[in-house]
This record gives structure tokens, C-alpha cells and sequence, in this order.
């Protein structure tokens, strides 16, 4: 089961005015940097979950609502495996594909739905290793993060995208956050939104979210009710009120969630105070989802060791760095593994040549995926490393700083799973297949983490760079969405404002392999008609600025979501770089007519890149997998005798 994108109702109540997305990011960011500042703890661990014998992710401090938790990791999508893989000959062999692509997010929750007709998201750090409740979602993955993001810091570099040999060799997605729904106490597990049907949100034989926050909400009237009467009532008295409300009225207004709801009611009235004061009715009913910090520290893996910065390497795009001085020895950060059967053959991208008359297929490649994969060539395996910010670590070669190891926790009970047969890897849980990334030196915060890919990778770079202006001699090269968007929102320079229709007339060659996009969000109860020449009539929407005071940095920006991305043309601008640019715009939404859309913000819009146009698609784009040491590979792991060679496979 694919995770589903967070759905948000939309609130069509009278909004007052709240600060714009742009002030939020920078709040956001700012606050992740005091807290940050404030304290060397680290801020979220990986450990085995509270749920059984499966990876959770644990705070390593106190989170408020709205804050980011942990690290803002690289995402790898990848397109339309499941068609490439139509022919797979058995049913073994279709499930160990579904075993991988369960441990990934749908492409509509990570921001890439437009890069294929299916697109799965490969992710690390917490965002992999958390599990979900359906009581305690006190996590999720922000849209925001990623539709929004910039690269005004790699282009800024001198990383030139139409020359760079490293063009399509690295994801351009990046910025994956995680944000705090609720306050979180510090070692309290990460419990994230995978959608209604996989949390079994209908099931009424057990608490959901609503019902815990419903509870502690009555909870807490009851407690004020009794507080002021149960002293003249007398004791009996008030024990029978209390049934009362936990069986009549409980039945009247939870109606089929009443079972549910009244399982996190005390016996009697006295214990309510006593569940408010455990942190209300999810903890107090589920006291072990918080561990204790000296427990983590002793046993659990610190996830937020590394940030994201422009690689110092020229041609690598963003590189991990640091984040706090670490010793040699030390768990950089663990990379919990998920074994890909027949991996080179699952990630091979084939376009058949329809010329031939014999039927022979054509270009041959493999999806981005492969670049980030762990490769040992007497396994018929690939391995992807799930460990946060990991998988922006660059080739070292000589000047590596981190090396691998196995896990030797407790709870992972690695030595099993390196005994198991490579056909049935695909059912061994990650939590059993840990690699530890340590230091082999000193390494000071800030200094960029690099690791031995292995001669193989270092040779097959060297050649591809060597032969990169041949083999892209005649390739027609456009401009990007990360190059166009940096253009209307780059970081530290002038906004400038996106130009209408009329505006551009013809000059459009640079959208060539674009398109324009809208996040729209309009409240239809608003609606002004405008009378067009031809005597029909135009509906005009106004777009929703914001939500309810004091409403959660979710519904702040409500709108920017995948769901209400649409393609649009903008009609008209109004405003400047100081105020603001807002636009009115026509969003191409099915049979729809005559409907126009004012007072969209400009971070609303964005370029994108049109399916299967983004570099990475691209067939001169470099792939290569990462080495597996040998010292270190599973004898169980080896099932080609003779070895695989990759320039076999190309």
C-alpha cells in the first residue's frame, strides 16, 4: 500500500488574515536554527518502534506544533516500474517487487506526480523508519517543503545544467520535511499520516486521532464540571453522573464511535485529572510510544547528524555536511537497508525502437534509482539505503571520511538476515539490515561526509565525464523548472514577476519542455461574474489567503498542495516586489469554462518540469550503482557465481 497525500478539508469559513507562506518558511527555518543553536542534542533517533519489531523514528526533544523535525532529506523518484516490469515471469517475483515498493511514498506525497504516468518516491531518515498509529499522528510530510523548493544555492555555484556532465545524474527533488501536527514531548515515537485505509481510521473497535483529541477535550469540561459540584453532590453522586456520561450521553453524540471514545474514560470521575495530567488520553493509554532519552542515547541511532548543503566537488550537485563535530568511530548515521530482487533487471528502463521490424528494443537505461543503490556484483540483488541524508553523501574515493558496518544493536537482529537467501531478502524487515556509516577520522561541523563508491563507480565516472561533450553533441538542451523557478523565486535576489499571456506573445521557447502551474484553493461561495465581449459571463473566484486565527501552519497554506496543482494561464498581474505580485489566472481544469481565479499570490506558481522531461530522464544521463564492500557482503547475499559486470548489462 502506497501512503495516500495528506488530505485537508477545505475550510470555507470567514479567514482572517495570516502571515504569507514566504514569512512562514523563514519563521520556520528560524526557529529550526535557535533550537538548533540553543542545544548539541540531537533531535530525533532511530530505534525499533514501540508497535513490535519494525523501525521507529523518536523525538530526542520537545516539538511544538508547526515545527520541523529533523533534517530536510533528498527524495528519488522513479517512474513507471511496474510497466517496465510487466513481464516479470512469476508471482515470487511481481511480490518481492510490491515488498520494495511498500517501503516507498506514492510520488502525489513527495511533490514529483508529474514526473511519470506512476511515480514512487525513494526516501530516508525519518520520513522511512516512522510507522503510523491511528490514534497519534503527530507527524507528517510537508507538501510545502518540496513544491516550493529552491535551488538558488546550487545554480548560484557555478553548477551550469545545459554543460555539467552531472545533468540527470542526481535528483533535483530535495527539501523533504517533516512537521510537527501536535507537541510533541521529547522521546516520544513519530507516529505519520499514511492515509485513512492503512491507519484503519474506520475501524470503530479502537480509538482514532479524533476520538483521543474529542476526549481530552470533553475530559477536560469534565474535570471542570466536578471540580465545581461533585464536593456538594457527594461522591456516589458524582460517580453516577459520570456513568451517566460515559454510557447515555457518550451514545447519544459518538453514536458508532461511542465504544472507541468511551475506552479512554477512567473508571470513575477522579481518574479524568489523572489522564490530563499524563498528557491526555494517547499517552496516558499508550505509555510505552515514549522512551526514555538516556535509553535512546545508549541504544538508539542519532538521524540528524548530517544537513544539506552544495557539494564541494564540482559536477556532484548538494552534498551531507556535518552537523556537529563528531569522533573518529563515531555512528555518523545507520543506512537501514531494503533488498531489491533482480535489482538491475527491476530498475532497467527500456525504449523499444518501433522501426524495427524484428522487434528489438532500442535505448536502454536505468531510472535514477540505480545511482543511489547498493551493488555487489556476485548478488543478483540491489540494496537502497534508507538512512537520513545518506543519500547525499558524495564519492570520496581516497579523501572518504565515513566507511561501513553492520549494526550490532540489540534489537536488530542482523545476524539472521545476513544468513537468509537472497530470493528472501524482500521479507526481511529493515530493522534487520542496518548499516552503520562511522567515521574513520575526526570530522568537524560543516566539513562535507564523503564515502568510497569504489574503483568501479570513480572509472565509470571518469569515462562518462571524459566522453560527455560527444555524447551530448547533438542533444538539444532546455532550460529547466529549477532554472526558470530560481528566475521568479531565487533566494536572495529581486522576485521577478511571472509575465502574462500577452506579455509573452510568441517568445516561448523556453517552455518548450514546461509548463506552468497553479496551486489554487478558491472559495466558491465568493463569486463575482464578469461579462465578456461575446455576452457570456466569466466566473471569478477569489483565492483562499489563509485560514482561521490560530489555525496550524497546515492550513495556513492549505492550498499548496499536489491535489489543488493545476495548469493554469495567467491573465493579469497587479501589485509590485514590495507588496507582493498577485495574478489572476485561468486554471485548465477538465470541461471546466469561463472560470478565472484573482488575488493568487506569486509563490503560488511555479514551473514545472512536463512528464518525463526532467533531466534524469535523459538517456546520456550518467548511472552507476555504489559499491557493497566485499569485506562486509553477506556469503548468503552471493548468488552469481561468475559475477555481473555493468558494462554487460549497458
Amino acid at each position: 500500500h502506497y501512503p495516500s497525500p495528506i488530505q485537508l478539508t477545505n475550510n470555507k469559513a470567514k479567514m482572517a488574515k495570516a502571515p504569507s507562506i514566504l514569512a512562514l518558511f523563514l519563521t520556520l527555518a528560524s526557529s529550526a536554527s535557535a533550537k538548533e543553536d540553543s542545544s548539541n542534542q540531537c533531535g530525533v533517533y532511530l530505534a525499533e518502534s514501540s508497535t513490535g519489531h519494525v523501525l521507529g523514528s523518536f523525538a530526542g526533544h520537545s516539538y511544538e506544533r508547526d515545527d520541523a523535525i529533523g533534517s530536510q532529506d533528498a527524495i528519488i523518484q522513479f517512474v513507471d516500474i511496474r510497466a517496465h516490469n510487466s513481464d516479470l515471469s512469476g508471482e515470487d517475483d511481481g511480490a518481492r517487487l510490491e515488498n520494495f515498493l511498500g517501503t516507498c511514498w506514492s510520488g502525489d506525497a513527495t511533490g514529483g506526480m508529474s514526473e511519470g504516468d506512476e511515480v514512487i518516491s525513494g526516501v530516508g531518515g525519518p520520513c522511512f523508519s516512522s510507522t503510523g498509529h491511528v490514534g497519534m499522528i503527530n507527524a507528517v510530510i510537508y507538501q510545502p517543503s518540496t513544491l516550493l523548493r529552491t535551488d538558488s544555492d546550487l545554480l548560484s555555484s557555478g553548477y551550469d545544467e545545459m554543460t555539467s556532465p552531472g545533468r540527470g545524474a542526481f535528483t533535483t527533488y530535495h527539501n523533504l520535511t517533516l512537521l510537527a501536527v501536535d507537541k510533541i514531548p521529547a522521546g516520544m515515537e513519530l507516529f505519520l499520516d499514511f492515509g485513512g485505509e492503512y491507519n484503519q481510521y474506520e475501524d470503530t473497535s479502537k480509538p482514532n486521532i479524533d476520538d483521543y483529541r474529542k476526549m481530552d477535550t470533553a475530559m477536560e469540561k469534565m474535570v471542570g464540571f466536578f471540580n465545581k459540584h461533585a464536593e456538594s453532590m457527594g461522591e456516589k453522586a458524582a460517580n453516577e453522573v459520570f456513568e451517566f456520561m460515559k454510557e447515555d450521553v457518550l451514545d447519544l453524540t459518538a453514536e458508532k464511535r461511542a465504544i472507541a471514545a468511551r475506552s479512554l474514560l477512567p473508571d470513575t470521575y477522579k481518574g479524568l485529572q489523572v489522564i490530563i495530567d499524563k498528557g491526555g488520553s494517547a499517552l496516558f493509554s499508550n505509555p510505552e510510544v515514549v522512551k526514555d532519552l538516556d535509553w535512546l542515547k545508549m541504544n538508539g541511532y542519532c538521524q540528524d547528524n548530517l544537513v544539506v548543503g552544495v557539494s564541494k566537488i564540482e559536477h556532484a550537485g548538494r552534498g551531507a555536511f556535518a552537523a556537529r563535530d563528531m569522533k573518529k568511530g563515531e555512528v555518523v548515521s545507520p543506512m537501514p537497508l531494503v533488498a531489491l530482487n533482480q535489482g538491475r533487471f527491476a530498475l532497467a528502463m527500456v525504449e523499444w525502437d518501433e522501426d524495427a521490424e524484428d522487434g528489438t528494443e532500442g535505448t536502454k537505461t536505468h531510472q535514477l534509482l540505480y545511482n543511489y543503490m547498493l551493488e555487489h556484483p556476485k548478488s543478483s540483488a540491489l540494496y537502497f539505503p534508507a538512512g537520513s541524508m545518506t543519500n547525499y553523501i558524495n564519492h570520496g574515493g581516497k579523501k572518504a571520511n565515513v566507511k561501513m558496518i553492520w549494526s550490532t544493536k540489540e534489537w536488530s537482529n542482523g545476524g539472521a538476515a545476513r544468513e537468509t537467501s537472497v530470493n528472501d531478502l524482500s521479507v526481511v524487515g529493515p530493522i534487520d539490515m542496518i548499516l552503520e556509516l562511522i567515521a574513520t577520522r575526526p570530522i568537524k561541523k560543516g566539513e562535507e561526509v564523503l564515502l568510497d563508491y569504489g574503483d568501479d563507480w570513480a572509472a565509470a565516472w571518469k569515462d562518462h565525464s571524459k566522453k560527455w561533450k560527444d555524447l551530448t553533441k547533438d542533444a538539444t538542451f532546455f532550460k529547466s523548472a529549477m532554472s526558470l523557478n530560481d528566475i521568479h523565486h531565487g533566494v536572495g535576489k529581486p522576485a521577478q514577476p511571472f509575465p502574462t499571456d500577452e506579455e509573452k506573445g510568441d517568445d516561448n521557447n523556453d517552455e518548450e519542455n514546461l509548463t506552468l502551474q497553479c496551486h489554487l484553493l478558491y472559495d466558491e461561495d465568493k463569486i463575482e461574474r464578469r461579462r465578456n465581449q461575446d455576452g457570456t459571463r466569466t466566473k471569478v473566484y477569489p483565492w483562499i489567503p489563509a485560514p482561521l486565527a490560530d489555525e496550524s501552519r497546515l492550513k495556513t497554506d492549505i492550498a499548496v498542495r499536489g491535489v489543488n496543482r493545476v495548469t493554469c494561464d495567467i491573465l493579469e498581474r497587479s501589485g509590485d516586489e514590495q507588496s507582493g505580485y498577485k495574478y489572476v489566472v485561468k486554471p485548465h481544469i477538465g470541461n471546466v469554462m469561463n472560470v478565472l481565479v484573482k488575488n493568487v499570490p506569486h509563490h503560488a506558481i511555479r514551473y514545472i518540469d512536463k512528464p518525463y522531461q526532467n533531466a534524469q530522464h535523459e538517456e546520456w544521463a550518467f548511472r552507476h550503482t555504489i559499491q557493497f564492500p566485499d569485506a562486509i557482503f553477506p556469503t548468503a547475499w552471493r548468488d552469481l557465481d561468475e559475477g555481473h559486470g555493468a558494462k554487460d548489462e549497458l
